[in-house]
């Protein structure tokens, strides 16, 4: 699995991001990059955390800006395994990620489809020219864009939410979205290495989303 990193010179189509990655430590990643470069509306945005500790500021931070700013932000809701706000301005939802941490390459590299390891994050270590702000630097899969292009869904890790990347491939094929030779067979592998008599872990696995299986 190769990745590439880049900084934002030849993505304009994501500087508007920047203003979602000011106050904390986090950084976008997911689905919402494949919507972005189709042109397409993102109605949500997913951020990622390094630790806990981040994600408690990031929290912390943006509850103060719904204090300060009730016109731009409203809280939207909160589970286990997310805490979300909603930009009114913007008409996008923050969704803030607290059961999944580590850097951006760890975090994308557990996503099921190569159309999903995508992430756009400050790079603490490079600074700018006058040695005072983060530069902002994109990683993602070596064939994000061709097979984004194409529409093919690929799968080249393991597989720990069989049933859950099942879910979402019929969910991507709505849109046009295709999975390849090898992702059949490699679906259809894990899924016949399953317990059908198990019903409670099919029931589980058929509602996984992001945040409970994999992107």
């Amino acid at each position: 699995m190769n990745f590439r990193k880049s900084d934002l010179l030849n993505y304009r189509q994501l500087w508007w991001l920047d203003k979602f990655l000011v106050g904390h430590k986090g950084y976008i990643a997911g689905g919402c990059f494949k919507n972005i470069f189709n042109g397409e509306p993102v109605k949500d945005l997913d951020i990622f955390f390094e630790n806990s500790q981040d994600f408690i500021e990031a929290q912390r931070y943006y509850k103060q800006l719904i204090k300060e700013k009730p016109k731009d932000w409203k809280f939207s809701y909160e589970n286990k395994n997310c805490w979300s706000i909603y930009s009114i301005k913007d008409k996008v939802r923050l969704e803030l990620i607290r059961n999944t941490y580590g850097n951006p390459k760890q975090v994308i590299s557990n996503f099921d489809f190569t159309i999903t390891k995508f992430a756009y994050y400050k790079n603490y270590d490079n600074l700018d020219e006058d040695d005072y702000m983060a530069v902002f630097e994109v990683i993602f899969h070596e064939d994000f864009f061709e097979h984004l292009h194409t529409k093919r869904l690929v799968v080249d890790n393991v597989l720990p939410y069989p049933v859950s990347t099942f879910n979402r491939m019929l969910r991507y094929a709505k849109y046009g979205y295709q999975p390849c030779r090898e992702t059949k067979i490699r679906v259809v592998t894990e899924l016949a290495t399953l317990d059908p008599e198990d019903e409670k872990y099919f029931e589980e696995q058929l509602g996984k989303s992001l945040y409970e299986g994999m992107d």
